[in-house]
Order: C-alpha cells, then sequence, then structure tokens
C-alpha cells in the first residue's frame, strides 16, 4: 500500500523536472515511482546486512526514468536536473569499441528538505536515504532495458553457461544504439533537404527536434528571404541553443516563432527581425541576458 505523503513527494519532484524539460522544449517521456512500504521491507529484508543507518541506505525509495527521444539529449536533460538539484552520486559508464553491453546512466540527488519532511517512510526507517534515483534512456533502447532488467538481471541463473546467448542480447542493444544515432542522422539530413528547398518552418522543427508543430508567420520567412539569412539559421549550433536556454533560464513559449527571435536576439542580430518581435518576448530575453551577465561578474569576483 502507497503512502500520501510518498506519493505527494514523487508528484512535487515530477512536476519541478518536467517544467524544466518543457521549458527547453525537450522531447521525451516521463515515468516516475514511489517503493511501498512493503517493498521497502523486502528488500532490506532479502539482504539484512547490505543496509544500515550509518552506513550503505537505501536510495531509491522515489525512482525517476526520463526516456529522451534523441540521444544527443541525454547530456541537456542530465544538466537540467544537475540545475535543480544536488549530486549525491552518479554512474555514467563510457561506451567501448570492442564490448557489446549496455551502458547506464544513472543519476542519485539529494531530495530537496521541504520533501524529505514530509515523508512518513523516511521518518520511519534510518536505513532509507534522504535521495532519489533518475535514470536517463534514449526511446528506442528503453524497452531493451526493460527485457533485460526483468529476463537476465532477475534471472541471472537462468543464463549461466549461455555467453554466447548473453551476448547476443548484447548485441541486440548495440544494433538500437546505432539505430538511435540513425534516426537522428536522418533528421539531420531532413533538415539539409529543408534548407536547399528554402522550407524554413520545416528546416527550424528537423534541426532542432523540440516540441514544436507550428509554422512561421509569413512576416518572419519574407524576412528570411529578403535578407537571405536562412543559411545563418541552418549552421546554429542545437546543443549551444539548448545550454543558452538552459543556462540562461529562457522562459517563453516553445513554437517556431518565438525560437527565431530567441536565436535573433542571442545570434543572428537582425534589427528587421527584431522589430517585428512581440515586446513581451524582447523583454523576457533582455532581462534573461541581462541577469546571467550579472550573476556572471558577481561569481568572479
Amino acid at each position: 500500500m502507497y503512502n500520501g505523503n510518498e506519493l505527494r513527494i514523487i508528484q512535487s519532484l515530477q512536476k519541478d523536472i518536467e517544467d524544466e524539460l518543457n521549458r527547453i522544449g525537450l522531447l521525451y517521456r516521463f515515468f516516475s515511482r514511489t517503493k511501498s512500504e512493503s517493498s521497502i521491507i523486502k528488500k532490506y529484508e532479502k539482504e539484512p546486512n547490505k543496509y544500515s543507518e550509518d552506513g550503505k541506505k537505501i536510495q531509491d525509495l522515489f525512482g525517476v526514468r526520463i526516456i529522451l527521444y534523441f540521444p544527443d539529449d541525454l547530456f541537456i536533460a542530465q544538466k537540467t536536473l544537475e540545475k535543480l538539484f544536488e549530486i549525491e552520486s552518479k554512474t555514467v559508464d563510457e561506451t567501448t569499441a570492442n564490448l557489446f553491453a549496455a551502458t547506464r546512466c544513472n543519476y542519485v540527488f539529494k531530495l530537496p528538505e521541504v520533501l524529505s519532511n514530509d515523508s512518513v517512510l523516511l521518518k520511519k526507517y534510518s536505513y532509507i536515504d534522504t535521495t532519489f534515483e533518475v535514470q536517463f534512456r534514449t526511446i528506442l533502447s528503453e524497452g531493451w532495458h526493460e527485457v533485460e532488467h526483468d529476463l537476465r538481471y532477475k534471472c541471472k541463473e537462468d543464463w549461466v553457461e549461455h555467453n554466447d546467448l548473453s551476448r547476443a542480447l548484447n548485441g541486440i542493444y548495440a544494433s538500437l544504439e546505432t539505430s538511435d544515432w540513425g534516426i537522428m542522422k536522418l533528421f539531420e539530413d531532413l533538415a539539409y533537404r529543408n534548407y536547399k528547398s528554402s522550407a524554413w518552418s520545416a528546416m527550424l522543427r528537423n534541426k532542432l527536434r523540440l516540441r514544436m508543430d507550428d509554422k512561421l508567420d509569413e512576416k518572419i520567412i519574407s524576412i528570411i528571404n529578403e535578407k537571405e539569412l536562412g543559411k545563418k539559421f541552418y549552421r546554429i549550433d542545437r546543443d549551444r541553443l539548448l545550454s543558452l536556454m538552459l543556462d540562461y533560464n529562457i522562459d517563453i513559449p516553445i513554437n517556431l516563432n518565438n525560437i527565431i527571435y530567441l536565436c535573433n536576439y542571442f545570434f543572428i542580430k537582425s534589427t528587421e527581425l527584431q522589430d517585428i518581435a512581440p515586446a513581451l518576448i524582447m523583454k523576457k530575453l533582455t532581462d534573461a541576458d541581462e541577469k546571467f551577465n550579472k550573476n556572471t561578474i558577481l561569481a568572479s569576483k
């Protein structure tokens, strides 16, 4: 049975995390859970000498899984959570050229005090840590991880003396990893074709791969064509843009028009585009820019 306090805590964590991921427009799926009291007790009793008040503690009373559409979003999603919460530990496996194996990307964050104080189970069991676990996956690898966890990790004895099949299962993961990058390359190629045909809405949508399905305003399209700005927008570095949105705490609705105004403000510097930008959007951008620069100066002193 689940405690209402624990459910409110995981719901609060989910809201805080999703608000930040949505702010920069990432495409993702989100799963969260809290362990029941019986599940915690079962985990403790399974290895009674493993967890204690003064030693190693159970760190996954609360768990989050973030499933990204594209592999290059793993880093920005991790950076997003690192800004929100204090890192307790992380396990990020390095890939190797000659080994087929799943790579872990798991973080343990400190639970904000305002939330940990509300937990009934944390007060009741001293061997539970005031932390929560976050797993990062890509959408293609997620299904493989589910199969591997339930049918190999939990049933290790079934795989004894079957290393060839275990390697084959890892090989399937390797093919999914290749497909992850293949899909990303496909959208890069599509964005280039959109650029060559001057399809600016499609180019931005497929280059940036963010949660937006609208179309550019005709005034913006006219300026891009008349001032030959298409190549400049095409050459904007996606990772740099997303990092800027995160670091500057840019908080504007994510749509194609606003992305144009954002890119223009920080990178392109077209007076024609600036002149048609909504006053509220420009104020949010200038305020974010000034605040970031002020904080940078203060941090350097």
